[in-house]
């Protein structure tokens, strides 16, 4: 490990003391700032960064330390212009569908009202008679002229399937830590939201919001193993250390999916809180916590019990999680609530830090007592005491800072 970090050094933009190479190396992915800042968590100041690397939002690190993986949260549909998970103003989206095209030829009013679902009439046996078979239709949407069944079709796949009309591509980027360069680029299906890296260093595992699925990464070929169908916006996952219990919050359907990593296949849903977005496991391994942003709440998930056992009320869109290094102490960002709050995982009571503006990613500094927290809507990261539960400075950024990744 020390002579990858020799290699860094030589590779990073800024020089940095020797002393430094015995502390964490933290890389914090900008979105679309396009660009991965690496941060030496000693000194909390930056020491280089990546360019080059479209929207980087999802960010895992390969077992050897060898490699990092970077994930576009740019979707590319063709056809249509590039789109982001987010706009510029830093608020989310109330969906992570792609829009339905407008048929060409027809006027926006016509498409509005052919997507409008008419008002109820009272039945008669003459309309009765009309309606079409289908059980739950309430009213058969006439196909604009020129339209094919199958392009009418698909053009409303949404409100069938509930996944989006149309699903386009983004890039996976392999990084190697040593000379901070892309070694090849994979493709999957939908916008690439967080990864993970399973503990035998096999697998690579993303979310994407949009297509309503994980991808599943073979490291040793590098291409994509399996695609898996989890529910609506898979957010987060996390992973037991033996590999075999895998968990994707869906923040869609409000459920947590357990993957079966032997036949790649969900086994189970497990119902949690309202949205439920990032997710962290216990070091023992015996609970699940996730952050549920439309609840304003933390769903403890039993995994011997496989169901939600206590739930922990915050305030207003919790969104970032994370777990102190002794696993005593659960951290949340609230969004919207601009707090930073720390629960007793035992008692349940709770700590609050004013923080503003948009506490948004978490990231716990292995042991050395800090936290990180970006802001959705400035840039810079805050450098928190843990244990005090005080701001001890800033990490200017471009952009806002995503899924973090330690490199000790």
């Amino acid at each position: 490990m020390k002579i990858l970090k020799q290699a860094l050094l030589g590779a990073a933009t800024l020089a940095i003391p020797i002393i430094s190479l015995a502390s964490p190396t933290v890389y914090i992915p900008l979105g679309e700032a396009n660009e991965i800042l690496i941060v030496d968590a000693k000194t909390d100041k930056a020491i280089g960064t990546i360019k080059g690397i479209k929207n980087p939002h999802a960010l895992s690190l390969t077992t050897d330390g060898k490699y990092l993986l970077a994930g576009s949260n740019t979707e590319t549909i063709p056809g249509q212009k590039k789109k982001a998970s987010k706009p510029k103003s830093g608020k989310p989206k109330a969906s992570g569908m792609a829009p339905m095209s407008k048929p060409a030829g027809m006027s926006d009013a016509e498409h509005k009202s052919h997507h409008t679902k008419p008002a109820a009439k009272p039945a008669t046996k003459e309309s009765q008679s009309k309606m079409p078979a289908k059980s739950g239709s309430s009213s058969v949407m006439k196909k604009p002229a020129g339209m094919s069944d199958a392009t009418h079709k698909k053009h409303h796949s949404a409100q069938a399937g509930g996944l989006a009309p149309v699903v386009g591509t983004s890039n996976i980027s392999l990084i190697s830590v040593a000379d901070n360069k892309v070694k090849k680029t994979i493709k999957v299906r939908g916008m690439a939201h967080h990864s993970f890296v399973t503990p035998d260093g096999m697998y690579a595992v993303f979310t994407h919001t949009t297509a309503g699925t994980i991808s599943v990464i073979d490291l040793g070929t590098k291409k994509v193993l399996r695609t898996i169908h989890t529910g609506p916006k898979p957010n987060y996952v996390a992973i037991t250390k033996d590999g075999k219990g895998m968990y994707v919050s869906n923040a869609g359907n409000n459920t947590i999916s357990v993957i079966d990593t032997k036949n790649w296949i969900v086994s189970k849903n497990i119902i949690v809180g309202k949205g439920p977005e990032h997710i962290v496991m216990s070091s023992d391994e015996k609970f699940l916590y996730t952050s549920n942003a439309r609840a304003g709440s933390i769903s403890v998930v039993s995994l011997a019990k496989q169901k939600v056992v206590k739930t922990f009320k915050t305030g207003k869109k919790p969104h970032g999680i994370d777990l102190s290094a002794d696993g005593k102490t659960l951290f949340v960002s609230e969004k919207l609530g601009n707090r930073l709050v720390a629960f007793d995982v035992k008692t349940g009571k709770m700590r609050s830090l004013k923080l503003g503006p948009a506490p948004y990613h978490i990231k716990v500094i292995g042991d050395t007592g800090k936290i990180y927290v970006s802001s959705r809507l400035k840039p810079f990261v805050w450098v928190i005491d843990a244990k005090k539960l005080k701001v001890k400075g800033k990490i200017a950024v471009r952009g806002a800072g995503h899924q973090m990744v330690v490199m000790n």
